[in-house]
């Protein structure tokens, strides 16, 4: 059996104060006592935390790096996913379409009138705070995944996120330019 590396959007506690991440592997008992994909997770946290030869992979550096704040999508984020396993790319919060509370405008004559409500904005506002704590002087963007949204759903994030100053971006905006 093969296993693929997944991202899973922000869900689910505890409130820390300090950056966490979780790691599983697979999704169901079948795959929970691989020890083959145990030592690879375990290798790969003994190395990237510097502990083999006090070189950490990823050290934060704070200087202007691209940070993703991905917003829609589901619950494992494939087009989000698609963005972080290039090279230089940070990964901040990821919030699924369904975290993300939103009621239509009323119509009136068939067209939209009125604010759309829900605490998405909320949602959204919480995690790209989080995120810019977490990564100081990062440039934190915004990475839609448009297919997971009606047209009155993108249009409304994309005015709170230009409202809010918080940019926007396609996957190539995310690229490392090498020297």
């Amino acid at each position: 059996q093969s296993l693929r590396i997944t991202l899973e959007a922000t869900h689910h506690g505890p409130l820390t104060s300090t950056p966490t991440m979780f790691v599983e592997i697979g999704s169901t008992q079948e795959y929970w006592g691989r020890q083959d994909a145990a030592q690879a997770i375990a290798l790969v946290l003994w190395k990237g935390l510097g502990l083999e030869e006090g070189n950490a992979v990823g050290t934060w550096l704070g200087s202007g790096e691209k940070v993703l704040l991905g917003i829609g999508g589901g619950h494992y984020a494939p087009r989000h996913m698609d963005i972080v396993i290039k090279d230089g790319v940070w990964v901040g919060h990821l919030l699924s379409g369904y975290s993300l509370p939103m009621e239509a405008p009323p119509q009136v004559n068939g067209k939209s009138s009125g604010e759309v409500g829900g605490m998405w904005k909320h949602s959204i506002k919480v995690s790209y705070e989080a995120t810019k704590a977490g990564f100081p002087g990062g440039e934190v963007i915004a990475h839609l995944d448009q297919k997971s949204f009606k047209g009155w759903q993108k249009n409304a994030i994309t005015s709170y996120l230009q409202e809010q100053n918080i940019k926007i971006g396609k996957p190539n905006d995310f690229l490392c330019k090498k020297i």
